[in-house]
C-alpha cells in the first residue's frame, strides 16, 4: 500500500487512531549520541494488539537533534528494529515494517523526525525496540509510555460517513458521501474521500495510518485506434462511444490510481487535518456498462485490521 502513496500534503502530520493509554512506567533509556553533538531520542510509542489476526504491531516517532556545528547526513544514522532478551538483541521475523526520516540533512542547531512501525506474529517478543550496533545500545520502546490499540474497539462501517474511533485522546473520520469520477484530457479523476484526522492532547503523538487504493476496471487509451480523439472528448461524449469488440463487451483489466493525498507520520498538540484524496489514473477508460461498477476505493489498515470497501459511479 505505500508505495501506491506518491505525495505528501503536509510532513509533521499523521492520522491518530488509538483505544487507550496505558500508563506504562518508562524503562531503560530513550535517547543515544548516534555522532559526537548528535542526539537520536524516542519521543512516542504506540503498541496495536491486533486479536484477529494474532498480529503486534510498534509504531515510534524519534527526534534526530544536532547540537554540533557539523551538518549531520541522515544517511549516517544505523539502527534496526530488534527484540532485546537479556544480553541478545534478537532479530525480529516481521511481517511489515517501515523506516522512513523526514529530512535527508540536518543543519547545526537544528533537528528532524524519524518514524517507523514494524508489525509481526504475537509470540514471544517481549521487549521491542531499537537496536543501534554502532554503539551497541539498545533503546526499548517502553523507554517512553506506550500506548495500546485494540482492533476490537476499531468501528468497521458501510455508512459513506462515519466515525471510525473517538476518544478523549482522538478521533478519525471517513467522509466518502460525494465521490465522483471526472475524465480531463485522457486522465481519469476519482475524488471526494476526505479523512480527518484530530489529536485532542496537547502532546505529539504517533498513530498508524491508512492506505487509501483505488482501482479501475476499464481500458487502457493508448490501445484504442481512436486514442487521440478520445484524450479530447468531455465525459459525456466519451460514454457514448463503443468500445465493443466484434460486437462483444471489451476485456478489461484493472488498473491501480495514484492517491494524492498524504502520506502523515505524526499530529502536534490539538491539532485537527483533513486530507481530502483524489486518485489519478493516466490514459485509463473506465468500463462504463460495468454493471457491478468499474470504479473500487479500498481503504485498509492491516494493523488495526480496518477494512472498507466503496463503489463510485462513472
Amino acid at each position: 500500500m505505500k508505495q501506491i502513496i506518491k505525495r505528501i500534503i503536509g510532513l509533521g502530520l499523521l492520522l491518530c487512531l488509538s483505544v487507550s493509554l496505558i500508563a506504562c512506567s518508562p524503562s531503560g533509556n530513550s535517547s543515544i549520541e548516534v555522532q559526537e553533538g548528535v542526539e537520536f531520542k524516542i519521543l512516542d510509542a504506540l503498541k496495536i494488539n491486533n486479536k484477529t489476526s494474532n498480529t503486534v504491531y510498534y509504531y515510534f516517532l524519534a527526534s534526530v537533534e544536532n547540537k554540533s556545528d557539523k551538518v549531520y547526513h541522515m544517511s549516517n544514522l544505523n539502527y534496526r528494529m530488534a527484540s532485546h532478551d537479556g544480553n541478545q538483541n534478537n532479530s525480529i521475523n516481521a511481517i511489515d515494517r517501515m523506516q522512513t526520516v523526514i529530512t535527508n540533512d540536518v543543519n547545526p542547531e537544528q533537528s528532524t523526525f524519524v518514524y517507523g512501525f514494524i508489525g509481526f506474529a504475537n509470540s514471544d517478543q517481549k521487549n521491542p525496540g531499537l537496536y543501534f550496533p554502532d554503539q551497541d545500545v539498545f533503546l526499548p520502546f517502553n523507554s517512553v509510555k506506550v500506548r495500546t490499540i485494540n482492533d476490537e474497539n476499531i468501528t468497521n462501517s458501510d455508512q459513506a460517513k462515519f466515525t471510525i474511533y473517538e476518544d478523549n485522546y482522538f478521533e478519525f473520520d471517513v467522509d466518502a458521501s460525494d465521490l465522483k469520477f471526472e475524465w480531463n484530457h485522457g486522465k481519469s479523476l476519482v475524488s471526494g474521500l476526505n479523512i480527518t484526522y484530530r489529536n485532542k492532547t496537547k502532546e505529539r503523538l504517533v498513530v498508524p495510518f491508512l492506505s487509501p487504493v483505488c482501482t479501475i476496471d476499464g481500458l487502457k487509451l493508448q490501445d484504442q485506434k481512436n486514442a487521440d480523439q478520445l484524450k479530447k472528448m468531455n465525459l459525456d461524449e466519451l460514454k457514448k462511444q463503443d468500445f465493443k469488440v466484434n460486437g462483444h463487451a471489451p476485456k478489461t483489466t484493472s488498473f491501480m490510481g495514484t492517491a494524492l493525498g498524504y502520506q502523515l507520520y505524526y499530529l502536534s498538540p490539538e491539532q485537527e487535518v483533513v486530507c481530502p484524496i483524489t486518485f489519478e489514473f493516466e490514459n485509463v477508460i473506465p468500463d462504463f456498462e460495468s454493471k457491478t461498477g468499474a470504479i473500487t476505493i479500498n481503504i485498509n489498515s492491516p494493523a488495526l485490521g480496518y477494512s472498507q470497501t466503496m463503489k463510485v459511479k462513472s
